[in-house]
């Protein structure tokens, strides 16, 4: 028989015994407060605030899950702070690389194997680790079931390939720290010689995408948002802590509103309305979203712009910045060079992608093949003009983008004249919540 869950319910006991009458105590104040939901007034917000207090009592009586509470990103960033705390001494990143795929690369099915090949020798001084999915979760399993048990089954729960993809990279790199890069990645320069490599850093990662328009939105989820194919970081950074405790948050809001199933624009048959958009549950949304949070938490940070000219041709296009936000997407907007804010890189958007057309020069490190193996349902990326593209209509497109609505903002069934009205973010609600 498996074992029941410590956050879905309570095993039993014996009567006699000390925690059983605690815990009568603590669910005879539950089953009141849930009388009292039905005879007075109630918010949505004092009925969360029972259900973490709860939950936070509940805890104290197992000390294998004492102060656990999975619902807040805060209590869950506190606990890993605890089980893995951050060396934060002068060094450099650890000198190991990560990639992983479903299956070895001795498997006849293992795909770019001259790319994983070029990682592995021309950085002769760090340590190659290529991990199976399989291998992927018995680590997390040795590493968090006695520890952070909330971030394992988080892991567990997640019902989509793409989603579990991210989250393990975020998690091999936080327990062990150095680089990770996607399979499709074809590395053009040592490790050794970037810019950040013989310095003090904690967290490197580039820009993923600036395009500066108008309806920038229809584009990009964030305007200046990050990459997250190809990144660097110490074990245990405070970045990839937050990032982690996030997505925990995220993973058991959906399961609690019942929208534990993923959503992207081309996913067949997937209420848009009763799931959670990939790009936001462990895609680049909550990527950027957590590092400008950490940018911005830094009290006077010390930056290091290599290059102060950007690549800004007329009208910068854009959000207002967020109240108190002293980095925001505009620091980074047509960014040319690296630049340092304390412990953390932000490479220019070549850097990672190698823009050969433009020749962007000494700080191309990583070309991007963009395989894409994910979309489509699993089979990968079809674009317009491919045979099999089943995607946007651009005449359709076009029109939603002069009533300044995207694709996303349209949920299926209604007619495209709703659109314009009632925006999806509205009308959606997402248990994902931004730092």
């Amino acid at each position: 028989m498996s074992k029941a869950s410590p956050y879905r319910g309570i095993n039993s006991t014996s009567s006699t015994s000390p925690k059983f009458k605690k815990l009568s105590i603590f669910v005879g104040l539950l089953l009141g407060l849930i009388l009292f939901k039905f005879s007075t007034s109630w918010s949505i917000n004092t009925e969360d605030k029972i259900v973490s207090e709860y939950l936070n009592n509940f805890y104290k009586l197992n000390p294998k899950f004492r102060g656990a509470n999975p619902y807040d990103a805060a209590v869950t960033a506190e606990r890993l702070a605890k089980f893995f705390p951050y060396d934060n001494s002068a060094r450099r990143i650890e000198k190991s690389i990560w990639q992983m795929w479903k299956v070895p690369s001795t498997d006849p099915d293992f795909p770019h194997k001259e790319l994983v090949n070029k990682w592995k020798n021309e950085n002769p001084t760090y340590k190659y680790n290529l991990l199976t999915d399989d291998e992927i979760l018995e680590i997390l399993r040795i590493r968090f079931k006695d520890t952070v048990p909330e971030v394992l089954e988080a892991f567990e729960m997640l019902p989509n390939k793409i989603i579990r993809s991210d989250f393990a990279r975020y998690l091999l790199i936080f327990l062990n720290g150095g680089v990770y890069a996607d399979i499709d990645t074809d590395l053009q320069k040592p490790v050794d010689t970037w810019f950040d490599s013989d310095r003090n850093v904690g967290f490197v990662v580039a820009v993923e995408e600036d395009i500066n328009v108008e309806n920038w939105e229809h584009y990009m989820t964030r305007r200046i948002q990050f990459e997250q194919w190809t990144f660097k970081a110490k074990a245990k950074h405070p970045i990839l802590r937050k990032l982690i405790a996030k997505i925990v948050e995220t993973t058991f809001q959906a399961k609690k509103n019942d929208k534990l199933q993923a959503y992207y624009k081309d996913f067949k048959g997937v209420d848009r309305c009763a799931s959670v958009d990939i790009m936001v549950w462990t895609g680049p949304v909550v990527w950027t979203d957590t590092i400008y949070a950490h940018l911005n938490s830094i009290p006077s940070p010390t930056i290091v712009d290599i290059d102060h000219q950007r690549d800004i041709a007329g009208e910068l296009y854009g959000p207002e910045n967020g109240e108190g936000d002293v980095i925001s997407w505009r620091f980074f907007a047509g960014l040319r060079a690296p630049v340092m804010i304390d412990d953390v890189v932000i490479y220019p958007r070549a850097s990672f992608r190698e823009d050969k057309e433009n020749n962007c020069g000494k700080y191309c490190y990583v070309h991007h093949h963009f395989g894409g193996s994910w979309k489509n349902n699993g089979k990968g990326e079809i674009k317009p003009g491919m045979e099999g593209y089943e995607g946007e209509d651009p005449n359709e497109v076009e029109e939603l983008r002069k009533n300044d609505v995207s694709k996303r903002d349209v949920i299926p069934g209604e007619s495209k004249d709703a659109a314009p009205v009632k925006k999806l973010a509205k009308r959606c609600a997402y248990p994902y919540t931004p730092y």
